[in-house]
């Protein structure tokens, strides 16, 4: 019987300004170059919106109510599969003073990350391996929708 992959959820808060979309993303404390979105693995018995809800907060400090889950996207990997769903930062409170010039402020940074910043998507970093198509799926629908 085949071993079941780890699953790991998050979010991807994007946000619109005039024309341009920006999406948050993460740079682990172990990445060189890579980013991703702020996400984590589930905790036993625990749901797939709980983990992506605990995960940003303990990631970021922020709290995202999960009546404002949006879209759901999802890459499954070798390892580990990962899920994220998009969440509109104008439905967030208080964000605006967790960040300076679209970075997160270090007193709202986790351990496990040495950045948190938000990128337009025609200026994205390079994005991890095992989140790149789920960020093209991401990126696609949020220009299409827009």
């Amino acid at each position: 019987m085949p071993l079941k992959n780890k699953k790991a959820y998050g979010l991807c808060v994007y946000k619109i300004k005039k024309k341009s979309i920006k999406v948050l993303l993460c740079k682990g404390i172990q990445s060189k170059e890579a980013w991703g979105f702020l996400k984590g693995v589930t905790l036993k018995e625990e749901s797939a919106e709980n983990c992506a809800q605990r995960e940003v907060q303990e990631e970021s400090s922020i709290y995202v109510k999960k009546i404002y889950f949006e879209e759901y996207f999802e890459q499954l990997n070798e390892e580990k599969d990962i899920g994220i769903w998009l969440v509109n930062y104008d439905n967030l409170k208080n964000i605006d003073e967790k960040f300076v010039n679209e970075k997160l402020l270090n007193n709202h940074l986790s351990w496990e990350n040495q950045k948190v910043k938000f990128f337009a998507l025609e200026e994205l970093p390079l994005i991890r391996e095992k989140q790149e198509y789920l960020m093209k799926d991401i990126k696609d629908f949020l220009q299409n929708k827009h």
